[in-house]
């Protein structure tokens, strides 16, 4: 029982379901792509948001890094 050929079974008898109305089809076809494009741009939404936090906090490090090192060096 592999999800692969459940989906498969699940679509055939949507289409064969939908056979006399061929607008149904196509909106169902619209929608799985629809769905298939949000997902792919999330995912690319969050891997740059990912990104983004790895180097804010990089960013911040070197901020304590460099504000720890001016008080070393700057002492009375």
């Amino acid at each position: 029982m592999n999800i692969v050929n459940e989906g498969g079974k699940v679509a055939s008898t949507a289409i064969e379901a939908m056979r006399a109305v061929p607008l149904a089809i196509a909106l169902l076809v619209v929608n799985v792509g629809f769905l298939c494009f949000a997902g792919y741009v999330l995912g690319e939404v969050a891997a740059n948001a990912g990104e983004r936090n790895k180097m804010q906090m990089e960013l911040i490090e070197k901020l304590v890094r460099d504000f720890r090192d001016c008080g070393k060096s700057g002492g009375s």
